[in-house]
Protein backbone atom coordinates (compact mmCIF):
# COMPACT_ATOMS: atom_id res chain seq x y z
CA UNK A 1 0.00 0.00 0.00
CA UNK A 2 1.09 3.28 -0.94
CA UNK A 3 1.57 6.43 1.31
CA UNK A 4 -1.31 7.68 -0.91
CA UNK A 5 -3.42 5.00 0.00
CA UNK A 6 -2.84 5.69 3.63
CA UNK A 7 -4.76 8.31 3.69
CA UNK A 8 -7.95 6.71 2.60
CA UNK A 9 -9.75 7.45 6.72
CA UNK A 10 -11.37 10.76 6.42
CA UNK A 11 -13.90 10.66 9.50
CA UNK A 12 -13.88 13.58 11.42
CA UNK A 13 -13.19 14.26 15.14
CA UNK A 14 -15.49 16.45 17.11
CA UNK A 15 -12.70 18.32 19.48
CA UNK A 16 -14.40 21.50 21.04
CA UNK A 17 -18.23 20.83 22.45
CA UNK A 18 -18.99 22.51 19.66
CA UNK A 19 -19.37 21.22 15.92
CA UNK A 20 -18.11 23.80 13.45
CA UNK A 21 -21.04 23.21 11.05
CA UNK A 22 -23.42 25.06 13.79
CA UNK A 23 -21.00 27.95 13.89
CA UNK A 24 -21.08 28.27 9.39
CA UNK A 25 -20.85 31.83 8.65
CA UNK A 26 -22.90 33.14 5.88
CA UNK A 27 -20.21 36.23 5.26
CA UNK A 28 -17.43 34.51 3.12
CA UNK A 29 -15.33 37.71 2.45
CA UNK A 30 -13.70 39.21 5.28
CA UNK A 31 -11.20 42.29 5.78
CA UNK A 32 -9.05 43.43 4.35
CA UNK A 33 -6.78 41.28 6.97
CA UNK A 34 -3.05 42.88 7.70
CA UNK A 35 -0.67 41.08 6.11
CA UNK A 36 2.56 40.81 7.28
CA UNK A 37 3.65 39.09 3.95
CA UNK A 38 0.57 40.29 1.72
CA UNK A 39 -0.59 44.16 2.36
CA UNK A 40 -4.43 44.73 2.96
CA UNK A 41 -5.52 40.84 2.17
CA UNK A 42 -8.84 40.49 1.34
CA UNK A 43 -9.71 37.04 2.77
CA UNK A 44 -12.25 34.28 0.89
CA UNK A 45 -13.52 31.79 4.06
CA UNK A 46 -15.42 29.37 2.87
CA UNK A 47 -15.08 27.12 5.87
CA UNK A 48 -17.28 26.75 9.05
CA UNK A 49 -15.32 27.77 11.60
CA UNK A 50 -12.52 26.01 13.44
CA UNK A 51 -13.26 22.85 11.13
CA UNK A 52 -9.58 21.64 10.11
CA UNK A 53 -7.21 18.83 9.81
CA UNK A 54 -5.03 19.77 12.17
CA UNK A 55 -5.42 21.80 15.93
CA UNK A 56 -2.41 23.74 15.85
CA UNK A 57 -1.12 25.03 19.41
CA UNK A 58 -0.18 28.53 17.69
CA UNK A 59 -3.24 28.72 15.44
CA UNK A 60 -4.51 32.93 16.38
CA UNK A 61 -8.12 31.92 15.19
CA UNK A 62 -8.41 29.44 18.23
CA UNK A 63 -8.43 25.98 19.00
CA UNK A 64 -10.16 23.66 16.36
CA UNK A 65 -13.49 22.12 16.96
CA UNK A 66 -14.28 19.78 14.20
CA UNK A 67 -11.06 17.78 13.15
CA UNK A 68 -11.39 16.19 10.10
CA UNK A 69 -9.69 15.43 6.16
CA UNK A 70 -12.68 15.10 4.73
CA UNK A 71 -13.52 17.62 1.49
CA UNK A 72 -17.01 19.14 1.50
CA UNK A 73 -19.14 21.32 -0.24
CA UNK A 74 -19.59 24.05 2.81
CA UNK A 75 -20.77 26.73 0.80
CA UNK A 76 -22.50 27.78 -2.61
CA UNK A 77 -19.79 28.90 -5.00
CA UNK A 78 -22.38 31.45 -6.54
CA UNK A 79 -23.15 33.39 -3.20
CA UNK A 80 -19.23 33.48 -2.47
CA UNK A 81 -18.80 34.95 -5.96
CA UNK A 82 -21.63 37.80 -5.29
CA UNK A 83 -20.06 38.73 -2.00
CA UNK A 84 -16.82 39.33 -3.85
CA UNK A 85 -18.27 41.39 -6.76
CA UNK A 86 -20.59 43.29 -3.50
CA UNK A 87 -17.46 44.47 -2.14
CA UNK A 88 -15.08 45.21 -5.00
CA UNK A 89 -18.30 47.61 -6.19
CA UNK A 90 -17.86 49.27 -2.85
CA UNK A 91 -14.18 49.43 -2.59
CA UNK A 92 -12.75 49.00 -5.79
CA UNK A 93 -9.28 49.86 -4.47
CA UNK A 94 -9.76 47.86 -0.99
CA UNK A 95 -7.24 45.08 -1.47
CA UNK A 96 -3.95 44.38 -2.73
CA UNK A 97 -4.72 40.49 -3.01
CA UNK A 98 -7.40 38.25 -2.31
CA UNK A 99 -6.59 35.39 -0.25
CA UNK A 100 -8.31 31.88 0.63
CA UNK A 101 -7.54 31.99 4.06
CA UNK A 102 -9.61 30.89 6.72
CA UNK A 103 -10.10 29.90 10.49
CA UNK A 104 -10.13 25.99 8.96
CA UNK A 105 -8.15 24.85 6.36
CA UNK A 106 -9.10 25.79 2.74
CA UNK A 107 -8.56 23.09 1.30
CA UNK A 108 -11.36 20.86 2.76
CA UNK A 109 -14.00 22.91 0.36
CA UNK A 110 -14.45 20.65 -2.81
CA UNK A 111 -15.54 23.44 -5.09
CA UNK A 112 -12.12 25.53 -4.41
CA UNK A 113 -10.62 24.83 -8.08
CA UNK A 114 -13.80 26.72 -9.27
CA UNK A 115 -13.89 29.64 -7.36
CA UNK A 116 -10.39 30.36 -8.28
CA UNK A 117 -10.63 29.38 -11.85
CA UNK A 118 -13.19 31.96 -11.92
CA UNK A 119 -11.94 34.37 -9.50
CA UNK A 120 -8.31 34.33 -11.36
CA UNK A 121 -10.57 35.30 -15.08
CA UNK A 122 -12.60 38.01 -13.26
CA UNK A 123 -9.94 39.76 -11.42
CA UNK A 124 -6.38 39.56 -13.10
CA UNK A 125 -5.47 42.21 -11.51
CA UNK A 126 -5.53 40.82 -7.94
CA UNK A 127 -3.26 38.01 -6.95
CA UNK A 128 -4.88 35.34 -5.91
CA UNK A 129 -3.37 34.04 -3.09
CA UNK A 130 -3.79 30.21 -1.14
CA UNK A 131 -2.64 29.65 2.07
CA UNK A 132 -2.95 26.07 3.60
CA UNK A 133 -1.53 24.00 5.93
CA UNK A 134 -0.32 21.11 3.25
CA UNK A 135 -1.99 18.15 4.30
CA UNK A 136 -3.86 17.36 1.29
CA UNK A 137 -1.44 18.02 -1.21
CA UNK A 138 -1.30 14.02 -1.27
CA UNK A 139 -4.44 14.12 -3.02
CA UNK A 140 -4.02 14.80 -6.80
CA UNK A 141 -7.76 16.39 -6.63
CA UNK A 142 -6.44 18.80 -4.49
CA UNK A 143 -3.47 19.78 -6.21
CA UNK A 144 -5.14 20.21 -9.24
CA UNK A 145 -7.68 22.66 -8.00
CA UNK A 146 -4.55 25.02 -6.64
CA UNK A 147 -3.24 25.12 -9.67
CA UNK A 148 -4.33 28.06 -11.05
CA UNK A 149 -3.57 30.09 -7.69
CA UNK A 150 -0.95 32.78 -8.48
CA UNK A 151 0.98 31.81 -4.78
CA UNK A 152 0.53 29.00 -3.13
CA UNK A 153 1.30 28.87 0.72
CA UNK A 154 1.77 25.26 2.33
CA UNK A 155 3.10 25.38 5.95
CA UNK A 156 5.70 22.59 7.26
CA UNK A 157 6.61 22.80 10.92
CA UNK A 158 7.85 19.40 11.76
CA UNK A 159 9.41 16.68 9.98
CA UNK A 160 9.82 14.68 13.50
CA UNK A 161 6.43 12.36 13.98
CA UNK A 162 6.59 13.59 17.74
CA UNK A 163 6.88 17.11 17.09
CA UNK A 164 4.62 17.21 14.42
CA UNK A 165 1.75 15.85 16.61
CA UNK A 166 2.74 18.42 19.37
CA UNK A 167 2.89 21.66 17.87
CA UNK A 168 0.09 20.38 14.74
CA UNK A 169 -1.88 17.96 16.15
CA UNK A 170 -3.35 16.40 13.12
CA UNK A 171 -6.14 14.37 12.29
CA UNK A 172 -5.50 10.91 12.90
CA UNK A 173 -4.98 9.81 9.35
CA UNK A 174 -2.44 12.62 8.71
CA UNK A 175 1.23 11.65 8.97
CA UNK A 176 4.68 13.08 8.23
CA UNK A 177 6.05 11.11 5.39
CA UNK A 178 2.27 11.38 3.74
CA UNK A 179 2.22 15.30 3.80
CA UNK A 180 6.04 15.07 2.53
CA UNK A 181 5.35 13.29 -0.41
CA UNK A 182 2.36 15.38 -0.73
CA UNK A 183 4.31 18.64 -1.37
CA UNK A 184 6.88 17.33 -3.29
CA UNK A 185 4.14 16.23 -6.15
CA UNK A 186 2.57 19.11 -5.66
CA UNK A 187 6.05 21.02 -6.48
CA UNK A 188 6.31 19.08 -9.29
CA UNK A 189 3.18 19.95 -11.00
CA UNK A 190 2.47 23.76 -10.20
CA UNK A 191 3.92 26.76 -12.06
CA UNK A 192 3.17 29.39 -9.89
CA UNK A 193 5.02 30.80 -6.89
CA UNK A 194 5.28 28.13 -4.13
CA UNK A 195 6.24 29.59 -0.47
CA UNK A 196 6.73 27.22 2.53
CA UNK A 197 5.92 28.56 5.76
CA UNK A 198 7.75 27.22 9.05
CA UNK A 199 5.96 28.44 12.07
CA UNK A 200 8.23 28.26 15.00
CA UNK A 201 7.20 28.05 18.22
CA UNK A 202 9.88 28.38 21.79
CA UNK A 203 10.91 24.98 22.74
CA UNK A 204 8.55 23.00 20.99
CA UNK A 205 10.11 22.64 16.70
CA UNK A 206 13.13 25.10 17.25
CA UNK A 207 16.19 22.64 18.64
CA UNK A 208 18.73 22.34 16.14
CA UNK A 209 18.23 19.08 14.79
CA UNK A 210 14.43 20.22 13.97
CA UNK A 211 15.21 22.85 12.37
CA UNK A 212 18.28 20.63 10.90
CA UNK A 213 15.43 18.07 9.57
CA UNK A 214 13.46 21.18 8.10
CA UNK A 215 16.01 22.35 6.21
CA UNK A 216 16.66 19.40 4.51
CA UNK A 217 12.87 18.38 3.82
CA UNK A 218 12.84 22.09 2.31
CA UNK A 219 15.68 21.33 0.13
CA UNK A 220 13.54 18.78 -1.50
CA UNK A 221 10.62 20.29 -2.02
CA UNK A 222 12.61 23.64 -3.72
CA UNK A 223 9.89 26.19 -2.74
CA UNK A 224 10.67 29.53 -4.40
CA UNK A 225 11.04 30.88 -0.80
CA UNK A 226 11.14 29.52 2.76
CA UNK A 227 9.20 32.01 5.11
CA UNK A 228 10.15 31.38 8.52
CA UNK A 229 7.13 32.65 11.18
CA UNK A 230 6.78 32.50 14.49
CA UNK A 231 3.80 33.07 17.58
CA UNK A 232 3.69 36.64 17.57
CA UNK A 233 -0.12 36.98 18.15
CA UNK A 234 -2.69 35.75 20.89
CA UNK A 235 -2.20 31.53 20.62
CA UNK A 236 -5.01 28.87 21.00
CA UNK A 237 -2.82 27.02 23.46
CA UNK A 238 -1.88 29.27 26.26
CA UNK A 239 1.67 29.34 27.11
CA UNK A 240 2.93 28.99 23.28
CA UNK A 241 5.24 31.38 22.84
CA UNK A 242 7.62 32.58 20.07
CA UNK A 243 10.87 33.05 19.04
CA UNK A 244 12.71 36.42 19.92
CA UNK A 245 14.42 38.68 16.90
CA UNK A 246 18.07 37.44 17.38
CA UNK A 247 16.62 33.09 17.47
CA UNK A 248 14.68 33.93 14.58
CA UNK A 249 18.33 35.34 12.98
CA UNK A 250 19.82 32.35 14.34
CA UNK A 251 17.31 29.75 13.03
CA UNK A 252 17.27 31.70 9.32
CA UNK A 253 21.00 30.52 9.48
CA UNK A 254 19.80 26.89 8.96
CA UNK A 255 18.28 27.28 5.63
CA UNK A 256 19.48 28.77 2.32
CA UNK A 257 20.18 32.79 2.77
CA UNK A 258 19.06 33.13 -0.70
CA UNK A 259 15.62 32.12 -0.56
CA UNK A 260 14.53 32.72 3.54
CA UNK A 261 13.00 35.43 4.98
CA UNK A 262 12.10 36.28 8.27
CA UNK A 263 8.39 37.52 7.98
CA UNK A 264 8.32 41.62 9.22
CA UNK A 265 5.66 43.30 10.42
CA UNK A 266 2.28 44.87 8.38
CA UNK A 267 3.05 48.57 7.49
CA UNK A 268 0.33 50.85 5.83
CA UNK A 269 -1.21 53.70 5.50
CA UNK A 270 -5.19 54.15 6.48
CA UNK A 271 -7.26 56.20 4.14
CA UNK A 272 -9.57 56.81 7.21
CA UNK A 273 -12.37 55.60 5.04
CA UNK A 274 -16.07 56.16 6.17
CA UNK A 275 -17.92 53.00 6.73
CA UNK A 276 -21.44 52.59 8.64
CA UNK A 277 -20.24 48.89 8.82
CA UNK A 278 -17.41 49.67 11.08
CA UNK A 279 -18.56 47.20 13.89
CA UNK A 280 -19.51 44.32 11.75
CA UNK A 281 -15.95 44.67 9.64
CA UNK A 282 -14.02 44.45 13.05
CA UNK A 283 -15.17 41.79 14.04
CA UNK A 284 -15.26 40.11 10.77
CA UNK A 285 -11.40 40.83 10.79
CA UNK A 286 -10.58 39.79 14.25
CA UNK A 287 -12.54 36.39 13.53
CA UNK A 288 -10.24 35.26 11.42
CA UNK A 289 -7.07 37.31 13.13
CA UNK A 290 -6.45 38.83 16.24
CA UNK A 291 -5.25 42.48 15.17
CA UNK A 292 -4.11 45.19 17.04
CA UNK A 293 -6.05 48.98 16.62
CA UNK A 294 -2.85 50.00 14.27
CA UNK A 295 -2.98 46.76 12.56
CA UNK A 296 -6.77 47.12 11.67
CA UNK A 297 -6.18 50.93 10.87
CA UNK A 298 -4.20 50.57 8.23
CA UNK A 299 -6.07 47.32 6.87
CA UNK A 300 -9.75 49.21 6.86
CA UNK A 301 -8.38 52.85 6.23
CA UNK A 302 -9.74 53.91 9.14
CA UNK A 303 -8.33 56.31 11.83
CA UNK A 304 -7.07 54.52 15.01
CA UNK A 305 -9.30 56.87 17.16
CA UNK A 306 -12.37 56.04 15.23
CA UNK A 307 -11.02 52.63 15.71
CA UNK A 308 -10.55 52.61 19.52
CA UNK A 309 -14.08 53.84 20.45
CA UNK A 310 -15.50 51.54 18.14
CA UNK A 311 -13.42 48.42 19.97
CA UNK A 312 -14.00 49.48 22.84
CA UNK A 313 -18.22 49.73 22.42
CA UNK A 314 -17.53 46.28 21.20
CA UNK A 315 -16.05 45.01 24.27
CA UNK A 316 -18.84 46.69 26.68
CA UNK A 317 -21.27 44.24 24.21
CA UNK A 318 -19.22 41.43 25.12
CA UNK A 319 -18.73 40.55 21.37
CA UNK A 320 -14.81 41.26 22.00
CA UNK A 321 -12.17 40.94 24.31
CA UNK A 322 -8.79 42.98 24.75
CA UNK A 323 -5.89 40.41 25.19
CA UNK A 324 -2.11 41.18 26.21
CA UNK A 325 0.51 39.18 24.05
CA UNK A 326 4.31 39.63 23.33
CA UNK A 327 3.86 43.56 24.46
CA UNK A 328 1.02 44.41 22.48
CA UNK A 329 -2.66 44.72 22.76
CA UNK A 330 -4.77 42.50 20.43
CA UNK A 331 -8.85 42.93 19.90
CA UNK A 332 -9.77 39.36 20.16
CA UNK A 333 -13.29 37.08 19.47
CA UNK A 334 -13.94 36.08 23.08
CA UNK A 335 -12.60 32.48 24.01
CA UNK A 336 -9.91 31.85 21.57
CA UNK A 337 -7.67 30.56 24.30
CA UNK A 338 -7.36 26.61 24.49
Amino acid sequence: MTTFENASRYDAVVVGTTCGMSNFMTNYIFGPVPSRRLGRSLGIDVIPAKTCSFDCIYCESGPTTLLTARRESFADPSEVLRQLDDFFHRFPNGADVITFSSAGEPALYLHLGELIAHISRKYPAFPLIVLTNGSLLWDPAVRKDLLKASRVVPSLDAITPGIFRAINRPHPSLNIPLILEGLRAFRREYKGQLHLEIMLASGVNDSSEELAALARAAEEIAPDRIELNTVVRPPARTGTRGLSNEQMKKAACCFPRELTQIIGVFNASGQDTCMDDLGERILQTIERRPCTISELAASLGVSEDKLEIESRKLERQDKLEMRSFGGRLFLCPLHTAG
